[in-house]
């Protein structure tokens, strides 16, 4: 194999995209299971062989279509700018590991995450009830502290390296069965600018809602391009209402570049104003009025959360993930043991590779009851609420989400009755009890 980061060389006889399978080879990695196809790749999991196999990992493979092979200045630009990415090293970003192209197919091997998009959350959550708005600040601040990382890649003199992602949306934020959220598909928007007008077309269907204005102007972007974005999506996870969307691409851009921005209290007279000027300030057309840098974004919603006295722990978002697609992911995981078992000759796949947890957990009712998001102490006023009313933030014209007042208990109510802990507790006071006795007794002599 070639080395990885060379411009593609495409040979006479390529390899199709569709021509993959089970058990094809893509550099080190051999595919398994198919789980996407977009408009610039087919996505898989596929198990990374090491020399020692117990070094095997699960990665994600994209697999990029083969008419994107042609277009030169993109595949210049796409390896560029991947091999760039690749140093970006975040708790909150995807993990590049591996870049290439094999008989003409190019390919990124990355971190497997598992679990699901924004996107696909939002809408399974919506087919419920909507997103938690406390859970919705604290993915908006995970994401910032992901993109503040990129944004602050130097080069070994100190010097920025410019790293703007251009395309962060509901689609490119993950988050896994474990809480964690993270980014993905930075530098792969610039390249995609780099291919002709034909083709260029398909892959930013969708995605001019979540521009800038400056962006959708054409004009130069920086790291507040993205804040914008990111500014959008806290927009509408918390209204429960699309931001910018026309009829037509056009119209979308239109709206991006001049429509209004309503102020989220106009749609939900309960919304916190704190809140609110957070989001309108990362919705500044301004760049000079807009948040500087993401990090500044994501201190701001902490420090909202904290005034709040509202605790978001990661389990929260686990909890959320396994209620409203457990079960979709761990019909995945059952067909990723599968094909690890047909790949290995009908042997058993080896343990460490795919997490024994459950992944689906049964609420026995239809609605998400979500753990570990509590009141530090009663507080009054308008603040974040318990779960919403509403559906997804796709559908336009719904009720906004609710910020009625904290939910002391999120989940199942308190049984009745004294437990184990509570007994063992009256037990050691006991004690203690007759110890202090004793002592006054033995003094009093």
């Amino acid at each position: 194999m070639r080395a990885p980061f060379e411009a593609a060389r495409i040979p006479e006889t390529r390899l199709m995209t569709e021509d993959l399978k089970q058990g094809s080879k893509l550099g080190d990695n051999e595919l398994m299971l198919r789980i996407g196809r977009g408009g610039m790749a087919t996505v898989w999991v596929a198990r990374e062989r090491a020399k020692d196999p117990k070094d095997d990992r699960l990665v994600a493979v994209k697999a990029m279509l083969i008419e994107l092979a042609d277009e030169t200045e993109f595949v210049t630009m796409f390896l560029d700018e991947v091999r760039l990415v690749r140093a970006i090293k975040h708790p909150n970003i995807v993990e590049i590991y591996d870049v290439g192209d094999a008989d003409g197919v190019m390919w990124m091997s990355m971190e497997w995450v598992e679990g699901e998009s924004l996107h696909t959350v939002i809408a399974e959550a919506g087919k419920r009830r909507a997103i938690p708005p406390e859970l919705a600040v604290k993915i908006i601040a995970d994401a910032a502290s992901g993109l503040h990382a990129a944004h602050e890649l130097r080069d070994l003199d100190g010097s920025l390296r410019g790293v703007v992602h251009r395309d962060v949306s509901p689609h490119n934020i993950l988050i896994g069965t474990n809480g964690t959220v993270k980014l993905v598909d930075f530098g792969v928007a610039k390249a995609v600018g780099r291919i002709s007008e034909a083709t260029r077309a398909g892959q930013l269907k969708g995605k001019f809602g979540y521009m800038s204005p400056e962006q959708a102007l054409g004009k130069q972007v920086d790291r507040r391009s993205d804040i914008f974005s990111l500014g959008i999506v806290l927009f509408e996870l918390t209204t429960s209402r699309r931001l910018f969307r026309g009829e037509h691409d056009i119209d979308t851009l239109k709206l991006v570049i001049g429509g209004p921005i309503p102020k989220p209290t106009s749609i939900d007279p309960k919304y916190p104003p704190g809140l609110e000027r957070i989001v309108l300030k990362a919705l500044d057309r301004h760049v000079e009025g807009r948040y500087q840098t993401a990090q500044e974004l994501a201190e701001d919603l902490r420090a909202y959360l904290k005034s709040e006295r509202v605790v978001v722990a990661q389990s929260a978002l686990s909890g959320l993930m396994k209620r409203v697609l457990g079960e979709r992911i761990e019909q995945r995981r059952k067909a990723v043991r599968a094909a690890l078992k047909a790949l290995g000759s009908g042997q058993a796949p080896p343990a460490d590779l795919l997490s024994g947890e459950l992944a689906f957990t049964p609420t026995g009712k239809d609605r998400i009851t979500v753990s570990g998001v509590s009141s530090v102490s009663s507080v009054t006023g308008s603040n974040l609420s318990g779960l919403s009313n509403v559906t997804s933030p796709s559908t336009v014209g719904r009720p906004s989400s609710s910020f009625s007042g904290l939910r002391q208990d999120m989940s199942q109510p308190q049984p009745s009755g004294l437990s184990v802990g509570s007994i063992v507790g009256y037990a050691v006071g006991a004690l203690g009890l007759l110890i202090a006795l004793f002592v006054l007794l033995f003094m009093r002599r």
